[in-house]
């Protein structure tokens, strides 16, 4: 019972302290890894569609298939960097008690664009 009660008082304690990046790092990571279930079909799905200038003409319905599981690879990929992050960050939360330390947050998806979470492109596959 005592180490319950002292490991909460340090969890707080550490949440109080810690600058305000990493939280918000740690608060990405979370949103991403919880949404995940939903996030990655429909993100996979949003974006095998989306082709620009040529989303009216047929190609994109007929390359959704292969584009779908691509692009599904591609968010699992990214959905398992935040869950490696989301284990890590009891480390840089501890680590990033002073504001010289503070984290930013990982930018593979931007939150502020609504649900499904827009993602950055594959370096050199999607550019």
């Amino acid at each position: 019972m005592k180490s319950r009660i002292l490991s909460l008082c340090l969890m707080t304690t550490m949440l109080l302290t810690v600058g305000c990046g990493s939280l918000k790092r740690a608060g990405t990571d979370l949103a991403v890894v919880v949404t995940s279930p939903v996030n990655i079909p429909l993100a996979a799905g949003y974006d095998s569609l989306d082709w620009g200038e040529n989303t009216g003409n047929p190609t994109s319905v007929l390359l959704l298939p292969p584009n779908f599981v691509l692009h599904g690879l591609k968010h699992i990929a990214y959905t398992g960097a935040h869950l490696v992050d989301v284990f890590a960050s009891p480390l840089y939360l501890l680590a990033s008690i002073t504001e010289r330390n503070d984290l930013s947050p990982i930018e593979l998806y931007s939150l502020q664009d609504g649900f499904p979470w827009k993602s950055q492109p594959w370096p050199a596959l999607e550019d």
